[in-house]
């Protein structure tokens, strides 16, 4: 039997506490009929940091089986998102970081879920190692925790012994997956089955447009930035005629550019276009090759290539995965 503790905090997404919950209880359904046992494989333990009930992102109170201080162990702890106010919701919880660390060194795995990463960036325990979450708050959590290798492409990154995982309903994908780990793949499709969920899906950046800095305080840059997105589809753009555009130099705008964005120009236009087509594809008819023109480019396989690399999805898949059903 595994001890797994299911933690909540004021502000925390409701459904990210509760739907963790109904997926364990839904493995050990499963599990006592494969093992034909009365025995759950899960055992599981929803905490607060001092025992008492919280009020969740939509008011909804929860109550909690106990507090930190009654739990000493524990073979799993999953840390769900906070829909708001994280540097409040770090502070509220203080305790809660050094009774990471603590477990943590005794054995225990750590999954977060969405923004529930940051108190894992606040323990330090996710220095020097790779990690994923919602690309809304990456560069908020980059920011304060700059030594964490972020790899937004990834819905999950399991290191072992500290798994996270992306947005707020990446939940699902992190217990179908944590059920694979510990009950074996059976039970682990079932589950699958049971919820609907797409059990093989690794990928999330097609599920977001781009999320690039602005809040720096070059407002030469941020010019540049609003000129890009101005004229993203013109067909011939270099980085000399958008440098003369502002008087820079080629080589003092690029630098300065990725010194505020961490891009390039050139990465930050492509990301602008790839954006651009991903409109077009969700809500209108045209054409594979109609959109590539009106994107800036002529040769629809190259642009084909890029919008791969940036969605891991083609632009046909990306079409009959996103687009509207009334277009």
């Amino acid at each position: 039997m595994k001890k797994v503790v299911v933690l909540a905090f004021n502000n925390c997404l409701t459904s990210s506490v509760i739907g963790v919950l109904d997926v364990l209880e839904i493995c050990n359904n499963f599990w006592k009929v494969q093992e034909n046992t009365e025995r759950n494989y899960f055992e599981v333990r929803l905490s607060t940091v001092h025992g008492m009930p919280i009020s969740s992102f939509n008011s909804i109170p929860i109550n909690p089986m106990n507090s930190l201080n009654e739990i000493k162990n524990a073979d799993l702890i999953i840390i769900p998102p906070v829909m708001d106010k994280i540097d409040q919701a770090i502070k509220e919880n203080s305790y809660l970081i050094p009774w990471l660390i603590d477990l943590h060194s005794r054995g225990s795995t750590i999954a977060s879920i969405c923004t529930g990463i940051f108190f894992l960036g606040e323990s330090g325990l996710l220095n020097g190692r790779k990690a994923t979450t919602n690309p809304l708050v990456a560069p908020l959590f980059q920011k304060y925790y700059p030594k964490v290798q972020l790899d937004l492409c990834q819905i999950l990154i399991d290191e072992g012994d500290i798994i996270t995982s992306g947005p707020t309903y990446a939940f699902v994908d992190l217990m179908v997956y944590l059920v694979e780990k510990y009950c074996g793949l059976e039970v682990a499709l079932q589950c699958s089955k049971l919820l609907l969920h797409d059990k093989n899906r690794s990928k999330q950046m097609p599920y977001f447009m781009s999320s690039i800095p602005r809040s720096h305080q070059d407002e030469e840059i941020r010019n540049v930035q609003d000129w890009l997105e101005d004229n993203c589809t013109k067909s011939i753009l270099t980085i000399e005629s958008v440098a003369s555009q502002f008087n820079m130099s080629p080589r003092n705008m690029v630098r300065r550019f990725r010194k505020e964005t961490g891009y390039t120009p050139l990465v930050y236009l492509q990301k602008l276009r790839v954006d651009f087509a991903k409109k077009k594809l969700e809500r209108t008819q045209l054409s594979i090759e109609e959109i590539t023109y009106e994107t800036g480019y002529t040769d629809s396989k190259s642009f084909g290539r890029l919008f791969k690399k940036h969605t891991s999805l083609s632009l046909s898949e990306y079409r009959k995965r996103f687009s509207s059903r009334y277009t």
